[in-house]
């Protein structure tokens, strides 16, 4: 889901975000789709997370669409999931603004981020407890994976030895059902498995120098599928990640985005990829076949299909926005009409939702330093009028300082008044206030 270079650096990606954002095509307006989702318990509304217009959600099954960007602090949002368990509860990651959570299907939205290092949060997995009532939240930031059960405040990181800000880079992860080697990292330097003996982790024989871009568990057919960048396409493993089998032809050179399953036929199998759009197996995976008619944007993201009918299929790229197929994706349609807000009226929203946690301060003169490339929830430390903001949570910001440091003429005296600065604010206006979600 993540691509080669998104976690290659903090500042440097967002720029190249603001930068493509603050350039868009003159004749109409557009949207970058991350992710969708389609909610289990009514069908009819799906979300959709972008990059530049915060959240969207449909409740007619696509017809129309409007913006639920109320509560949140950051309009670059990565991923959305939809209750397994909860009817109307949804969720939601965004890149700096870190995790975010509804209680009425996204109209509105409260932070949940007690327990983060860090907020730069790209994608989440949901799984069943073993009772089935509840679920549990894994939450994958830039640097650390995170997990929570849906009830409770504060995440636990379970990140345990692999680093992988710079080596390896992050590129998906994936969470099996209990009973199997429950969580995957595809980086670019391989597959790691999480070793329930020792907390760490170990490579994955078979994809250890693969550069693993996308991961999907089916759980019907117990298949385990792996898209890589440039590496040979599609893997497929059918013992829970212990041994994978070569792919077919037909992705070897592509970068494979998103992978996902038909619920009622799972040797349908669908891939979204960089530049060559949408593409189909009919035999789980042995053989693709592009299916890309009506499809005008090639920079396919995110993928969903109707729980209740697989012929109906939608897809998001990097531009145009959403498509919608009815006929099992062998041609596609625009939704036309989708809600975009300027950036101007972006950022009064934003400034409305902005908070200021205590009494005014004055930082310390290198704190501006951290503000160039984004912007902050908090009005004591907001420095930069942007769609971007990184939440003011309490956490170790000395990890975060570093990280916010890199390429910028920071030295290291000056992160060391950063960091006691933010860890000093921070403690004294947030402790104890919790989080708790709805």
């Amino acid at each position: 889901m993540f691509g080669q270079s998104l976690f290659f650096g903090f500042c440097m990606m967002v720029a190249l975000a603001e930068q493509a954002a603050s350039e868009p095509p003159k004749t109409k307006p557009y949207h970058f789709i991350h992710a969708i989702a389609i909610d289990p318990h009514a069908p009819k509304t799906i979300y959709a997370a972008t990059d530049n217009q915060g959240l969207l959600k449909s409740g007619d099954g696509g017809r129309s669409w409007h913006l639920i960007n109320r509560g949140l602090k950051n309009y670059l949002v990565y991923d959305v999931k939809a209750s397994l368990t909860t009817p109307g509860r949804v969720y939601a990651a965004t890149w700096g603004g870190g995790f975010y959570q509804s209680a009425d299907g996204g109209e509105s939205w409260k932070e949940v981020n007690d327990g983060l290092g860090n907020t730069a949060a790209g994608a989440i997995r949901l799984r069943l407890a073993s009772d089935m009532a509840k679920e549990k939240v894994v939450l994958l930031t830039s640097t650390d994976v995170y997990e929570r059960m849906e009830d409770e405040p504060v995440w636990r990181s379970i990140t345990g030895g692999l680093r992988f800000w710079n080596n390896p880079q992050f590129q998906s992860f994936e969470v099996l059902p209990d009973g199997l080697s429950n969580v995957f990292m595809g980086t670019d330097h391989g597959l790691y498995k999480k070793d329930p003996e020792s907390a760490g982790w170990v490579k994955v024989n078979g994809l250890a120098d693969k550069k693993v871009a996308s991961m999907t568990y089916d759980k019907k057919s117990g298949i385990f599928y792996a898209g890589t960048v440039n590496s040979g396409g599609i893997f497929i493993s059918r013992d829970g990640g212990v041994h994978w089998n070569p792919p077919g032809p037909g992705l070897e050179k592509l970068w494979i985005r998103m992978i996902t399953v038909d619920a009622f036929d799972p040797s349908i199998v669908y891939a979204a990829t960089s530049g060559a759009g949408i593409f189909k197996s009919r035999n789980g995976g042995d053989s693709w076949e592009q299916t890309v008619k009506g499809l005008t944007d090639l920079e396919a993201r995110a993928l969903a299909i109707d729980p209740l009918d697989a012929n109906i299929i939608f897809a998001g790229t990097h531009g145009a926005g959403l498509f919608k197929s009815m006929d099992g994706g062998r041609s596609w349609d625009l939704l036309t009409h989708l809600p975009f807000e300027e950036n101007k009226r972006q950022q009064d929203f934003l400034e409305s939702q902005t908070v200021r946690q205590g009494a005014k301060v004055s930082p310390p003169p290198p704190f501006k330093k951290c503000n160039k490339c984004h912007g902050w929830t908090d009005k004591n430390l907001n420095q930069k009028t942007t769609y971007w903001r990184v939440a003011a949570n309490e956490r170790d910001w000395k990890a975060t300082v570093a990280r916010m440091s890199e390429g910028t003429e920071i030295s290291s005296e000056e992160q060391e008044m950063i960091t006691a600065f933010l860890e000093s604010y921070t403690k004294k206006n947030l402790s104890g206030r919790g989080g708790t979600p709805r």
